[in-house]
């Protein structure tokens, strides 16, 4: 019965992301060299295709190779997955300018003369938003570029802060040897998460063979 129903979700799942993919049996027999009588067979859950087959399948459609064994809706192809990222990031920077822009004119009202600090301030929020996208959705080199840009950011806008509002202050400049610091913690910290991760996989890899 397991194995029926695996049939069943494989050829329900071939034929789904062949006719996503724009393709008939025919098309896609051409793509695989192999004949549409095959395909038709492999849809029709009368046969199943070898790992070699499913493989060069989940290349095809740009999705993992388990999506042909997932109950449910289809799997986003990785080239989807990619821009519905791109366009949410996109529109939350967007959205942190949109408050800046409404924080700015109300200090216009307000007649403050440094409201254009709110656009400076929009950028280490933004980063903000980049760190926590990464850490969804991103590796640990864009996790560490994202912090890296959050730690940049946030040191400018206190040293543009402090030159706009208290420009006889000195020793502002020393904020950015607190951030070159910084810097190297994050490096350190993510070269340390690196190696955790590799080692890991490496272990992992080990209990599999074993």
């Amino acid at each position: 019965m397991e194995e029926n129903r695996i049939k069943s979700i494989l050829a329900e799942k071939l034929a789904a992301y062949r006719k996503r993919a724009g393709m008939t049996q025919a098309e896609l027999a051409e793509k695989l060299n192999y004949s549409d009588k095959s395909i038709s067979k492999w849809e029709r859950g009368d046969g199943m295709p070898d790992l070699l087959v499913l493989c060069r399948l989940a290349d095809l459609y740009d999705v993992p190779l388990d999506a042909f064994l997932r109950e449910g809706p289809l799997v986003r192809s990785q080239t989807e997955q990619h821009s519905r990222h791109v366009i949410i990031t996109l529109l939350s920077l967007g959205l942190v300018v949109f408050i800046s822009a409404i924080a700015f004119f109300i200090c216009y009202l307000a007649k403050v003369q440094v409201g254009w600090l709110s656009f400076i301030y929009a950028v280490p929020v933004g980063m903000i938003l980049l760190v926590v996208f990464s850490h969804i959705w991103g590796n640990t080199l864009h996790q560490a570029i994202a912090v890296s840009l959050l730690d940049w950011s946030l040191i400018a806008s206190i040293y543009i802060s402090f030159r706009a509002i208290a420009p006889s202050i000195s020793g502002i400049a020393m904020l950015f040897m607190v951030g070159a610091v910084f810097q190297v913690l994050i490096i350190l910290w993510y070269v340390l998460m690196f190696v955790r991760r590799r080692n890991r996989a490496r272990k992992g890899d080990g209990h599999v063979l074993s």
